[in-house]
Protein backbone atom coordinates (compact mmCIF):
# COMPACT_ATOMS: atom_id res chain seq x y z
CA UNK A 1 0.00 0.00 0.00
CA UNK A 2 1.00 3.41 -0.14
CA UNK A 3 1.14 6.18 2.65
CA UNK A 4 1.34 10.03 2.25
CA UNK A 5 1.26 12.69 4.98
CA UNK A 6 -1.21 14.95 5.42
CA UNK A 7 0.46 18.56 4.05
CA UNK A 8 -1.32 21.75 3.74
CA UNK A 9 -1.47 20.93 -0.51
CA UNK A 10 -1.88 17.51 -2.15
CA UNK A 11 1.51 18.14 -4.20
CA UNK A 12 3.38 18.76 -0.83
CA UNK A 13 1.77 15.74 0.59
CA UNK A 14 2.18 13.48 -2.33
CA UNK A 15 6.13 14.02 -1.93
CA UNK A 16 5.97 12.66 1.28
CA UNK A 17 4.51 8.97 -0.54
CA UNK A 18 5.87 5.79 0.63
CA UNK A 19 5.09 2.29 -0.23
CA UNK A 20 4.83 -0.03 3.01
CA UNK A 21 3.50 -3.72 2.52
CA UNK A 22 1.72 -3.86 5.70
CA UNK A 23 -0.07 -2.46 9.05
CA UNK A 24 3.64 -3.37 10.95
CA UNK A 25 5.33 -1.66 8.32
CA UNK A 26 2.95 1.60 8.71
CA UNK A 27 3.19 1.37 12.07
CA UNK A 28 6.84 1.79 11.94
CA UNK A 29 7.13 4.33 9.77
CA UNK A 30 4.66 6.71 11.73
CA UNK A 31 6.49 5.99 14.64
CA UNK A 32 9.69 7.26 12.84
CA UNK A 33 8.00 10.73 11.81
CA UNK A 34 6.25 10.98 15.55
CA UNK A 35 9.72 10.91 17.08
CA UNK A 36 10.47 14.72 16.27
CA UNK A 37 7.20 15.29 18.06
CA UNK A 38 8.50 13.54 21.22
CA UNK A 39 5.35 11.59 20.76
CA UNK A 40 5.80 7.44 21.38
CA UNK A 41 3.22 5.89 19.32
CA UNK A 42 1.80 2.39 20.71
CA UNK A 43 0.15 0.18 17.75
CA UNK A 44 -3.12 0.24 19.18
CA UNK A 45 -2.98 4.35 18.63
CA UNK A 46 -3.74 3.63 14.93
CA UNK A 47 -7.11 4.15 13.36
CA UNK A 48 -7.43 3.66 9.54
CA UNK A 49 -10.53 4.45 7.96
CA UNK A 50 -12.48 4.97 4.65
CA UNK A 51 -12.67 8.84 3.62
CA UNK A 52 -14.70 9.67 0.65
CA UNK A 53 -13.91 6.64 -1.49
CA UNK A 54 -11.84 7.22 -4.73
CA UNK A 55 -10.00 10.63 -5.63
CA UNK A 56 -9.82 11.86 -8.69
CA UNK A 57 -6.64 13.82 -7.96
CA UNK A 58 -4.74 10.62 -7.28
CA UNK A 59 -6.90 7.79 -8.26
CA UNK A 60 -6.26 6.48 -4.72
CA UNK A 61 -9.24 4.48 -2.84
CA UNK A 62 -8.51 6.99 -0.07
CA UNK A 63 -8.28 6.18 4.18
CA UNK A 64 -7.19 8.29 6.37
CA UNK A 65 -4.71 7.38 8.96
CA UNK A 66 -5.23 8.86 12.34
CA UNK A 67 -2.57 8.32 15.58
CA UNK A 68 -4.45 8.67 19.18
CA UNK A 69 -2.49 12.01 20.92
CA UNK A 70 -1.76 13.51 16.76
CA UNK A 71 -4.69 13.31 15.10
CA UNK A 72 -4.73 13.13 11.19
CA UNK A 73 -1.17 12.11 10.43
CA UNK A 74 -1.52 10.88 6.93
CA UNK A 75 -4.05 8.54 3.75
CA UNK A 76 -3.15 5.08 2.56
CA UNK A 77 -4.30 3.80 -1.18
CA UNK A 78 -6.93 1.48 0.38
CA UNK A 79 -7.65 -0.62 3.28
CA UNK A 80 -4.22 -1.61 5.48
CA UNK A 81 -4.16 -5.39 6.80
Amino acid sequence: MKFREHRGMLVESMETTVDVPDRPALIKHLQNILQIYYIAMQPDDLTVEPYGGTDARTGWDTYIVIVRGFGVIGFTDGPVS
